[in-house]
C-alpha cells in the first residue's frame, strides 16, 4: 500500500554508551501470545511500501515527533527525573525482596509461571502424548504458508503432525522428567516443526513461535517426537511450554547437574549477566564449541572460579576477559560445561544489576533501535520479552504475556477509567521503569518532558503524533511520547488501561498514596515551578537546588552562574549548593551584588561587568543585573567530611547508607564508589551503599568524588 509522509524529527546518530498451555491453547496457531504481544496486530498481513519513508539527509536518525537527540540517552532521563525526585537513584527493591516477589509470582495462578525446580518429578507420559495429539489441530480456514509456500490443506498439515506425535512420542504410563539447558538461543513453538509458518508468503512473523530460550536457560522435558528426521522435545521453561528443537538442548544426567548448570544465588557476584542486546563470542579453530556463539540480552552464565581458570582456553589466555562456563553438547547430546571467554569491553554485569531507575533506563536504552522479533524470533524481542529481559537483568522473573504480567501480586494500578489528564497526573507519581499497558502492548515509562509523558518499547506498528493517522510498521525498540497514535486514531495514553510497579511493597505503597493525594506533584504544567531548567553544560549539586551551575570544567574553582532560565520562571527562591571555597563567576553583566556579612568575598570585573564570588559560609546574595533584573540566591555552603557515627557499625542484617549520612552533605550529584570490601558484601546503587550482610566482620572503604574533590570513609562492621 502507498503511504503518505508524516512529520518526523531528525537527530544526529548517537553511540550507546511459563505458562501451562491447555490442549486448546497448544493446538491453536494464533496463540494467546499473538493476541497480547503486538499492538495493532492485523497490520502484519499488509505489505508496506518502504519508499514512503524517505530520509532527508544521510547520517541522520529519524525519530518520532517530540523526540530529541538528548532524549535518546538514559542520562537525560536521570537528569530530568532527578529534578523532581532527590531519591531517584535509590534501590527500588533489594535482592531479598526480589527473591520473595519471584516466589509469590510463581504461586500466582493468573501469572501462568512454572516452578520448574519444584515441579513433580514423575508424570503420566502417555496421557500427555494423547493430550498433545488431540490439541495439535487448527480451525484456521484462511491460507497458511510453510516457508513461503501455500499449505493446500491446513487441517491435513496439522493431522500429519499429530500422527507423528502419536507414533513416536513417549508412551510410558509413569515417566520421570528429563532436564536440559539450551546450548544456543532457540525458539519454543506451539507445534514441532522447523518450517516457517506465516499468514502470507512474506509474513514477517513466524506465527508458531511462543517464546525463546537463551543460552544456558533451563528446560524440563516431558515429551518427544521426530519430524522430518529432527527430534523435538516438549516441555517447560519458567514462563512457557512448547516444542524445542532437540539439537539446541543439552541433556543433563540428573537434576543436580541441571541445577548446577544454571541456578544462581541472586545476591552473589559469581555469574555474569549480558546487559546489551547481543554478544558474539570470538571465532576459534581450537574451541569450536564457543566459536561465534551468540549470547543475547539477559543471558546468564556462571563464572569460572579464579583458582580454576585454565592457563589457556583453546589458544588464548584469560587476561582482560570474563572466564565463564558455557553449556555444550557431546556427540550423544549430553551436557558438558566448558570454559569460554567474554571480552572485558562487552556490557555484562557480574551478578544481577541493582534495581534502580538509573539502571533500568540504561538497560532499556541499551537496546534502542534494535529490531523487533515476534516471540523472540531472529535473536530479537517483542514487547513483553523486552520488558522481561530488562527486569531479568535485575533478577526479577516477569511472566510471559502482557496480561499475565499484570497479575504481578499487589503491583497493578487500574488506570482504565482515568481521563488523559488524570493519567498524566498519576504517571508523575510513578518511578521511571514502571510498566504501562494497553491491550496487546507493554512499554517502559521513562518520565516527563515539556508536558509530555514518554515511554520506550519494542513495538510493531503505530502512527506518529502529528499529521494524518498513518499506521506504519516500525518493528524496533523506540522512544516515543504517549501522544503517538494507534490504528483507531486514539493516542496511546487514551488506550492505556494499567500500570504495573515491579518494585518493593514500600515503593508501591508510596506511589499509591501519592496518586490518591491532592498534591498535584511534578505534572507537566508544574515542571517550571520545581526547578529552573538547566542550560547546556549545567548541573545541580543537590537535588534540593533550584539554580544550576556550569560545571563543565570539573573544578570548584571554575564554576559559572547564569540567570537566563530564571527570567520567566515561577521559582520564588533560587537556591544553589556548593563546596566551601568555591569560586563562582556570573555569566551576565552585574550592576551590583549585595552580600550578607561573611558569606562570600565578591569582586567585579570592571571591563567585563561580571562578578566573581568566593563562598565562605551559607547565606543569601542579591544580584542586581545591568538589564534591571534582580535575583536573590540562597547559597548553601558545605564542607563534606566523613561522619564518625558511620566509621564503626555494630551488627545488623542489612544497611543502606547514602552520601548524606556518610559525609554530612546534601551534594548528591557526585560519584560514590567502593574501593575496598573484604567480605564482598557491599554494593553501590547510585549514591547509596547497600551492605547485604552486616553480621560478619568487614572493612569497607568508600570514596565520594564531586568535581575535583575526593572524600573517603573507612567503615568497620563489627559483626556478631
Amino acid at each position: 500500500m502507498k503511504m503518505k509522509m508524516i512529520k518526523l524529527c531528525k537527530m544526529k546518530t548517537v553511540s550507546k554508551l511459563t505458562p501451562v498451555l491447555t490442549a486448546a491453547m497448544l493446538g491453536t496457531l494464533l496463540s494467546p501470545v499473538t493476541a497480547l504481544a503486538d499492538p495493532d496486530y492485523v497490520s502484519r498481513e499488509e505489505n508496506v511500501d518502504c519508499s514512503a519513508f524517505e530520509e532527508e539527509a544521510v547520517g541522520e536518525v529519524v525519530t518520532a515527533s517530540h523526540v530529541t537527540e538528548e532524549m535518546c540517552r538514559p542520562v537525560y532521563w536521570h537528569d530530568k527525573n532527578n529534578d523532581f525526585d532527590p531519591d531517584y537513584d535509590r534501590l527500588l527493591m533489594t535482592g531479598d525482596e526480589i527473591r520473595e516477589l519471584n516466589t509469590r509470582v510463581l504461586a500466582e495462578k493468573d501469572a501462568n509461571m512454572h516452578d520448574i525446580i519444584n515441579m513433580a518429578s514423575e508424570y503420566r507420559a502417555d496421557d500427555l502424548r494423547k493430550s498433545l495429539v488431540k490439541s495439535t489441530t487448527t480451525d484456521r480456514t484462511k491460507p497458511l504458508y510453510a516457508d513461503g509456500v501455500l499449505i493446500s490443506d491446513n487441517q491435513a498439515y496439522y493431522r500429519d503432525l499429530a500422527l507423528t506425535i502419536s507414533e513416536n512420542g513417549y508412551t510410558d504410563e509413569t515417566r520421570e522428567n528429563a532436564y536440559s539447558v539450551a546450548v544456543r538461543r532457540t525458539d519454543m513453538k506451539s507445534i514441532p516443526t522447523n518450517e516457517y509458518i506465516g499468514y502470507s508468503a512474506n509474513d514477517s512473523d513466524n506465527e508458531i513461535v511462543s517464546t525463546v530460550l537463551n543460552v544456558n536457560e533451563p528446560f524440563v522435558i516431558r515429551q518427544r517426537t521426530v519430524v522430518d528426521g529432527n527430534t523435538f522435545y516438549w516441555g517447560y521453561s519458567d514462563n512457557c511450554s512448547g516444542w524445542v528443537d532437540g539439537e539446541d538442548l543439552a541433556l543433563c544426567k540428573d537434576k543436580d547437574e541441571w541445577l548446577d548448570a544454571w541456578l544462581v544465588d541472586p545476591t552473589a557476584r559469581d555469574f555474569v549477566v549480558v546487559t546489551c542486546n547481543q554478544i558474539v563470542l570470538d571465532p576459534s579453530n581450537f574451541t569450536p564449541y564457543s566459536s561465534e556463539v551468540k549470547l543475547t540480552f539477559a543471558t546468564i552464565l556462571k563464572e569460572v572460579p579464579v583458582s580454576q581458570i585454565p592457563e589457556k582456553i583453546g589458544e588464548r589466555g584469560s587476561w582482560n576477559n570474563y572466564a565463564v562456563y558455557l553449556p555444550t553438547r557431546d556427540e550423544n547430546g549430553k551436557y558438558e560445561k566448558k570454559c569460554a571467554l567474554i571480552a572485558q569491553h562487552y556490557d555484562v554485569s557480574e551478578g544481577f544489576v541493582d534495581l534502580t531507575r538509573t539502571n533500568l533506563m540504561k538497560l532499556a536504552f541499551g537496546c534502542l533501535g534494535d529490531r523487533y522479533g515476534w516471540g523472540g524470533m531472529l535473536d530479537a524481542m517483542d514487547c513483553s520479552l523486552f520488558t522481561r529481559n530488562v527486569y531479568k537483568c535485575c533478577g526479577l522473573a516477569l511472566p510471559r504475556n502482557t496480561s499475565w504480567q499484570q497479575a504481578l501480586p499487589g503491583r497493578k494500578i487500574d488506570i482504565s477509567k482515568m481521563t488523559d489528564e488524570e493519567k498524566l497526573r498519576a504517571f508523575s507519581k510513578m518511578p521511571a521503569g514502571t510498566l504501562l499497558y494497553f491491550s496487546g502492548h507493554t512499554m517502559i515509562y521513562t518520565g516527563f518532558d515539556g508536558g509530555l509523558a514518554y515511554v520506550i518499547s519494542d513495538t510493531g506498528s503505530l502512527s506518529d503524533s502529528e499529521g494524518e493517522v498513518n499506521v506504519r510498521s516500525m518493528y524496533s525498540v523506540i522512544l516515543n511520547p504517549l501522544t503517538t497514535r494507534r490504528r483507531s486514531g486514539n493516542t496511546w495514553i487514551r488506550d492505556l488501561s494499567a500500570a504495573v510497579l515491579p518494585f518493593s511493597e514500600e515503593v508501591v505503597a508510596q506511589v499509591r498514596t501519592a496518586i490518591d493525594s491532592e498534591d498535584p506533584g511534578p505534572g507537566p504544567e508544574n515542571e517550571t515551578i520545581k526547578r529552573v531548567t538547566p542550560l547546556n553544560g549545567q548541573s545541580f549539586a543537590s537535588s534540593s537546588d533550584t539554580l544550576a551551575l556550569d560545571t563543565f570544567l570539573g573544578s570548584v574553582r571554575n564554576l559559572y552562574l547564569s540567570f537566563e532560565n530564571a527570567k520567566d520562571s515561577a521559582v520564588k527562591e533560587l537556591k544553589v549548593t556548593c563546596i566551601k571555597g568555591s569560586k563562582i563567576t556570573t555569566k551576565e553583566r552585574v550592576k551590583e551584588v549585595v552580600c550578607e556579612k561573611g558569606v562570600a568575598k565578591v569582586k567585579k570585573n570592571r571591563r567585563t561587568g561580571l562578578a566573581a564570588l568566593t563562598l565562605k559560609k551559607s547565606g543569601t546574595l542579591t544580584f542586581r543585573m545591568e538589564d534591571g533584573a534582580e535575583y536573590s540566591v540562597l547559597f548553601n555552603v558545605e564542607k563534606p567530611r566523613a561522619v564518625k557515627e558511620y566509621k564503626k557499625i555494630k551488627n545488623t542484617e542489612m544497611m543502606n547508607l547514602d552520601v548524606k549520612k556518610l559525609f554530612n552533605t546534601t551534594i548528591d550529584s557526585g560519584e560514590l564508589s567502593i574501593v575496598k570490601d573484604r567480605q564482598k558484601s557491599a554494593s553501590v546503587s547510585g549514591n547509596n551503599i547497600l551492605v547485604v550482610d552486616g553480621s560478619k566482620k568487614n572493612s569497607i572503604k568508600a570514596v565520594y568524588r564531586y568535581l575535583n574533590k575526593k572524600y573517603s570513609i573507612k567503615i568497620t562492621v563489627k559483626g556478631q
